[in-house]
């Protein structure tokens, strides 16, 4: 751009660069990784190119130079995502009316010991008491010996073949008049869908328990994420790479059969679970629809639900647009990789 210094002309080359990524992180939620894969990966950093775009604005602003236009339409033009990742909300009124819903991704109850501490189980199991949420979905449910009660009078657990596996739960203060599997595939997914229609004030809703596949990370690979090394930087990035590819296109599979099933509820719905996306991501979008999400109406602060990585978000409580919910909160104990959440939600 004619008029600019040479640092001015190679920071516009950059800035250039990041506003065509962020550009695309606003497609991302739109495309499906089956077609094209890596704009998944975009829409994962949407917050990074968010800011290193206004760090840019910041810049250009101060000397005044014509760069600073473009970063302010494109930045314009994403502004309603930012709710998705910074809760704002003043919805925060609890009745004993509202119906609270709680859902946590348990980790297996630490069956592996990923956590050093050696009651976990039991810490999870008091503060399912401790919260007496009436709805509570559990992803990564394992419990080979029997099956708790938490002093429920209603329960679904999505069973495998046998109980050493890994299932998912879905327990209730209210009746469950139909408990079942979303088929994947033509295969009776426990670990991925279920849904149980409850009588809530005479009136029946649909809750489902969703757990989408995992980016299945180890170790190694999260290390890498919170301290890259010079030394390890193309093995750690194409080891990253590799797996979230896969996982990506699994998801997307997995969304368009929850998303055509849902289609078909006579019920107004309640969706909770672990998508292992972004706000910003197509299994997000396809999912979400039309419904609210808790978060985004009566959340306050860094939505994050992933001990790991922070500011990572990706475990969700949607609603009918017909409900409103109040009262959102993510419960900061490390008891698993994943944060609890939950939200009151006030039906008509």
């Amino acid at each position: 751009m004619q008029g600019l210094s040479l640092i001015n002309k190679l920071l516009y080359f950059l800035n250039s660069i990041s506003l065509f990524l962020l550009l695309g992180s606003y497609l991302s939620p739109y495309i499906s990784p089956l077609l094209f894969w890596p704009i998944s990966f975009i829409g994962l950093i949407f917050p990074i190119l968010y800011i290193t775009n206004i760090l840019f604005l910041i810049y250009w602003l101060i000397g005044l130079k014509k760069p600073m236009w473009a970063n302010i339409i494109i930045l314009l033009i994403g502004i309603g995502n930012i709710s998705n990742y910074l809760g704002t909300s003043p919805n925060n009124n609890s009745s004993k009316e509202n119906i609270k819903v709680l859902t946590y991704n348990v980790r297996l109850f630490n069956k592996y010991n990923w956590l050093e501490e050696t009651d976990i189980k039991e810490k999870i199991f008091n503060f399912f008491k401790t919260e007496n949420a009436d709805i509570l979905c559990i992803q990564e449910f394992y419990t080979p010996d029997e099956i708790p009660n938490f002093s429920y009078p209603y329960k679904h657990i999505g069973m495998h073949n046998r109980k050493s596996q890994w299932h998912m739960a879905i327990y209730s203060n209210y009746p469950q008049i139909k408990n079942e599997t979303v088929s994947i595939e033509g295969k009776q997914m426990n670990n991925t869908c279920i849904y149980s229609d409850m009588i809530i004030k005479e009136d029946t809703i649909r809750v489902y328990n969703i757990h989408l596949a995992s980016n299945w990370f180890n170790s190694s690979d999260y290390s890498f994420i919170q301290n890259p090394k010079k030394e390890r930087l193309r093995e750690g990035l194409l080891g990253i790479t590799k797996r979230m590819k896969s996982s990506y296109r699994k998801r997307a599979l997995e969304v368009a059969v929850i998303k055509e099933h849902m289609t078909t509820s006579p019920f107004p719905l309640i969706v909770c679970g672990d998508f292992n996306d972004t706000p910003l991501s197509y299994a997000y979008k396809s999912i979400k629809r039309d419904l609210i999400d808790a978060f985004s109406f009566s959340g306050k602060g860094i939505g994050n639900s992933f001990t790991k990585i922070p500011a990572l978000r990706i475990d969700y409580i949607l609603h009918d647009e017909r409900f409103r919910s109040t009262n959102y909160q993510k419960y900061n104990q490390i008891l698993s990789d994943h944060y609890a959440i939950s939200c009151e939600i006030t039906t008509p």
